[in-house]
């Protein structure tokens, strides 16, 4: 199988994979926002959630950027699988000490990351904190796996790990919620945590990787992951500090603030999860391959391809979220404790936060570019110069914009963050074909702009008042819109369509 049909096959596969892992994400977060709305508790249980996730994703991040090129060179040698159980005993030590330091500090960190919270807000959130911080050992066991699945070319095992997690919160959200109340919700999810170690756990065991119990702490291999994991694990806290700065000033906003920017940012982070995500799942061996091999013209040339389809894929979506913010949030969210005031909140942060769609979803694959030529402190040092950016945006535009200006302050972040990275790798490696991505995206910006006035016209068959009727009734506003763009990107004559399509077509051989 050729390059370019292995990552047309295996993107379509993940691509499925996410999509169903996305939604039931999406129905998890519907589940909370029905029996708890945009209450103090719901802001409470967000928060107490918010440091786990946020060390869980830079952890996976580290492992699966820095672990996969270390542990290429070595998978296939006798001492493979005893250099990955080495990895394996060093990070969950090191990961088990950390969540216990967390866990007795709880209370200060709540008050750092929380400044608004007071009385029973404050309290819950303390307390939730300490039932889900011991999640870390399972998120961090979890992207270890990934890693090693990845480099085995598993795709599929690691792309299944929310599932469970999903459901079993789903499950106990709606039918036993109402009972325990959110605090239950808090051990349910620390279940969740330690289901997306578990449910990778056979393909570990088939590969092999502990049936060599040696602790080689001498091997080269440890040493270099001690110098390259550190600076990517800071930079991806960093990346996501940009969640904890928005809830910060959430936490100076009324009631539910925090609860309404977390539903808007779950839909604005869809399409990445979903489209970049699955691509860059796929890319990313494939870049350290031929950094590997010293093709830099062909390495230049998927990272061109891959930010064109990024290009091609976010763009429509960032239209559609901005023209049917509200109908897709009364669509996904309006029943039970959440109400038209929390509707109308949560879709104005939303069209904020859609702005910077295309910002991150760049951002996002010039990172793992820059992880594929083994320099992880050029992305770090960008992201927290893009915190400290973020936080002054939201300082700026809080007072006028409320939640909306947090939203915003988030998407010109990004802005900002997408143009260091570039301008810092045209210096490391030379011209990345800005031009041919320019044509690219004047001509997706005209096919988006095409859809965007079918959509505009579309929304006003989307003020019914039944769930079934609105559901039937956007899709076939989003089915014509969608059509329409296809129909203008053709005319426009787009290169990377012809790709894309070609994986969509695919999709019945992919099995």
């Amino acid at each position: 199988m050729s390059t370019s049909k292995g990552i047309v096959k295996w993107t379509g596969i993940v691509t499925v994979l996410l999509i169903i892992s996305k939604i039931t994400g999406l129905l998890r977060e519907t589940a909370i926002a029905y029996r708890f709305g945009t209450t103090v508790a719901a802001d409470a249980y967000l928060m107490a959630a918010l440091l786990p996730q946020i060390l869980f994703l830079a952890f996976s991040d580290a492992v699966k950027t820095a672990f996969i090129p270390i542990y290429s060179q070595y998978h296939e040698k006798k001492d493979g699988n005893a250099f990955a159980f080495t990895a394996y005993v060093i990070s969950g030590g090191i990961i088990l000490l950390l969540s216990g330091l967390l866990v007795f500090f709880a209370p200060v960190l709540v008050r750092l990351a929380a400044p608004g919270f007071t009385g029973r807000a404050y309290t819950l959130t303390v307390t939730m904190s300490r039932i889900l911080l011991p999640g870390l050992f399972f998120f961090g066991l979890a992207g270890l796996a990934g890693g090693i699945l990845h480099t085995k070319k598993n795709f599929i095992v690691p792309a299944l790990t929310a599932y469970p997690s999903n459901l079993i919160i789903i499950i106990f959200t709606v039918f036993f919620g109402a009972g325990y109340g959110i605090t239950g919700v808090a051990w349910a999810t620390l279940a969740g945590f330690a289901s997306q170690f578990l449910i990778q756990l056979p393909a570990l065991l088939k590969h092999g990787i502990f049936s060599q119990r040696k602790f080689l702490w001498r091997h080269p291999g440890i040493r270099k992951m001690a110098v390259l994991i550190p600076p990517v694990i800071l930079s991806g806290s960093a990346t996501e500090l940009k969640n904890i700065v928005d809830r910060i000033f959430g936490s100076l906003l009324p009631e539910g603030g925090i609860a309404a920017l977390n539903y808007a940012n779950r839909v604005f982070l869809l399409p990445n999860g979903v489209v970049v995500t699955a691509l860059l799942t796929v890319i990313f061996p494939l870049l350290v391959e031929l950094f590997l091999k010293e093709e830099m013209t062909g390495f230049k040339k998927l990272l061109r391809q891959g930010m064109a389809m990024i290009i091609l894929l976010v763009l429509p979506m960032m239209t559609g979220l901005v023209i049917l913010r509200e109908p897709i949030i009364r669509l996904l969210f309006e029943r039970g404790a959440f109400g038209a005031q929390a509707t109308k909140i949560t879709a104005e942060s939303l069209a904020f936060y859609s702005l910077g769609l295309l910002f991150m979803g760049g951002q996002m694959l010039l990172t793992r570019v820059f992880f594929a030529l083994r320099d992880t402190v050029t992305p770090m040092l960008v992201t927290f110069a893009t915190v400290a950016v973020n936080a002054f945006f939201n300082w700026l535009l809080i007072k006028p914009m409320q939640h909306s200006g947090i939203a915003l302050g988030t998407s010109l972040a990004l802005a900002c963050n997408l143009a260091a990275l570039w301008v810092l790798l045209r210096k490391r490696i030379g011209p990345l074909g800005g031009r041919r991505l320019l044509v690219t995206f004047c001509k997706a910006a005209l096919a988006s702009m095409a859809m965007g006035i079918v959509l505009f016209y579309g929304r006003t068959f989307l003020t019914v008042s039944g769930l079934l009727l609105l559901a039937c009734r956007f899709l076939a506003v989003a089915a014509a819109g969608t059509a329409v763009f296809l129909l203008a990107a053709r005319l426009l004559r787009i290169e990377e369509l012809g790709q894309i399509l070609s994986l969509v077509r695919s999709k019945e051989k992919l099995f």
